[in-house]
């Protein structure tokens, strides 16, 4: 009996250290593709002011503004 319970708290300290070792790598942050232009900056989910024209910055806090096509032609 008592080698049964040796081998399980041996298994839960193997499980505790594995659990341990690969647990910070699962929580790191994912990062964003690096953006060039104000549609890129859009669909890489940073957030888009709504004011006119619409502008999105970056983490870095590049600020990109959307080109606005004159419509009146």
């Amino acid at each position: 009996m008592r080698r049964v319970i040796v081998t399980l708290f041996s298994l839960l300290l193997a499980f505790a250290a594995i659990f341990l070792a690969v647990y910070p790598m699962l929580k790191k942050p994912k990062t964003k593709p690096p953006v060039s232009s104000f549609q890129a900056c859009a669909a890489a989910g940073y957030p888009v002011m709504e004011s006119y024209p619409r502008q999105c910055r970056d983490s870095a806090g590049v600020l990109f503004i959307e080109d606005i096509k004159d419509k009146t032609q």
